[in-house]
């Protein structure tokens, strides 16, 4: 009898760290991560992003060992071109890389993850915004209304730009000039909203207003 045949194994792609809105023409690098369903390692596969012709735009290969804090997630970072045009766009990375090197088993290697194994190609969309190039920058101080000491971590958006305040509480955001809404928000503290008129580099200072947490006791009705 004719040795059985052996299914691909399943393999799911993930994108981050795509930041938006990205300028126009300009360079910039995203995240691309692939997960074998059985563990297989998966080093050295090569990892692609196509624009919305379907054309390669960016290719790069998978790391040598996962991805710190998973078991067996590889990932590799692209370095792309925005297009020349403003607006949303829709690309897709893939993995379809059938012909990669074998590598050797991992540590809890089984029959079912040894190396060599087929895989099944995988693709993921993701989208991103262009922008035209800045023409200001936005300065954001964020404190604690109550202590005055900075906030670090806070989500700051300037319209669609956005950015997050650093340990001195400050987040810097280049945009072009017009009329915005900016939004701040931190876990801990009310959201902040305010307009913003942009025809010049701008300051402004958010005094963060801490709110108490829900204590889930006080979502039951007692008898």
């Amino acid at each position: 009898m004719g040795k059985a045949k052996t299914a691909p194994h399943p393999t799911s792609i993930a994108v981050w760290g795509v930041p938006s809105p990205v300028v126009v023409n300009r360079r910039f690098t995203a995240r691309v991560g692939v997960k074998c369903s059985a563990g297989c390692p998966l080093a050295g596969r090569t990892v692609s992003v196509r624009d919305a012709t379907g054309t390669d735009v960016g290719r790069a290969r998978l790391g040598e060992r996962p991805e710190a804090g998973t078991n067996a997630l590889y990932a590799a970072e692209v370095t792309l071109e925005a297009p020349a045009e403003e607006g949303m766009h829709a690309w897709t990375a893939a993995c379809d890389d059938p012909a990669a090197p074998a590598q050797e088993p991992p540590p809890a290697f089984t029959e079912a993850s040894q190396p060599g194994v087929a895989h099944a190609g995988a693709t993921a969309t993701f989208g991103f915004r262009t922008v035209s190039p800045p023409e200001h920058r936005v300065t954001v101080s964020v404190l604690d209304r109550n202590t005055e000491a900075p906030l670090a971590g806070a989500e700051v958006r300037v319209g669609v730009y956005r950015g997050t305040t650093d340990a001195s509480g400050q987040a810097q955001i280049e945009v072009q000039a017009g009329s915005y809404v900016l939004y701040v928000r931190k876990v801990g503290y009310a959201p902040h909203t305010q307009d913003l008129q942009v025809s010049a580099d701008v300051h402004r200072r958010v005094a963060a207003v801490p709110v108490a947490e829900v204590d889930p006791d006080d979502e039951q009705i007692w008898m």
